[in-house]
């Protein structure tokens, strides 16, 4: 009896251990970085629209200011700045987060169900199209043939979130903890 309690028990203590690591390694990293782009993205969609809004006013007006095209250019270099600013957002800090959670998806693949393992190639084919265009090797007409778009990652996303919130129930789960017979 004491060596079939000790097999079940080795048994639901590695189970337990598997789904521990599951959303300590897999599922909370790649949450994590999602939730950092889309704070980011967030960010990037509220500023760009007050931004419209502002430049739409700014040309209601007319302003005898920008009689010449100099004049019209420096009005515009502020707004500019904006697109600037996101397009090297997008290089140097959105990019290397996506580049993470490939990383995270490749070196911790084992921890992933396999209903995860699904969105490995369409989330692989997404990077692989920013990094083709981001080094000059795709042209942005492509791009928009393509429909290259974080919306369709939105499923994995989610599949991401549901996958995290259910190992976490299942660790706070007083039957995570017990051993029966």
């Amino acid at each position: 009896m004491v060596y079939i309690f000790g097999v079940r028990k080795s048994s639901i203590d590695v189970r337990n251990a598997f789904f521990q690591k599951q959303a300590s390694e897999f599922y909370s990293p790649i949450a994590g970085y999602r939730k950092r782009i889309h704070s980011k993205a967030q960010i990037r969609e509220k500023v760009s629209s007050v931004a419209e809004e502002a430049w739409k006013e700014a040309i209601a007006k007319k302003n005898p200011a920008w009689e010449t095209k100099e004049n019209q250019e420096n009005e515009f270099e502020p707004y500019g700045k904006i697109i600037e600013y996101d397009n090297a957002q997008l290089r140097d800090e959105l990019i290397p987060l996506y580049r993470e959670i490939l990383r995270v998806f490749t070196e911790k693949y084992w921890l992933a169900d396999e209903d995860t393992r699904e969105y490995y190639e369409p989330f692989s084919e997404f990077i692989e199209i920013w990094e083709r265009y981001l080094s000059e090797a795709l042209p942005a007409d492509v791009l928009k043939k393509l429909h290259h778009s974080e919306e369709t990652l939105h499923g994995f996303y989610e599949h991401v979130e549901r996958k995290l919130s259910r190992l976490q129930g299942e660790i706070v789960s007083p039957s995570f903890w017990k051993v029966w017979l």
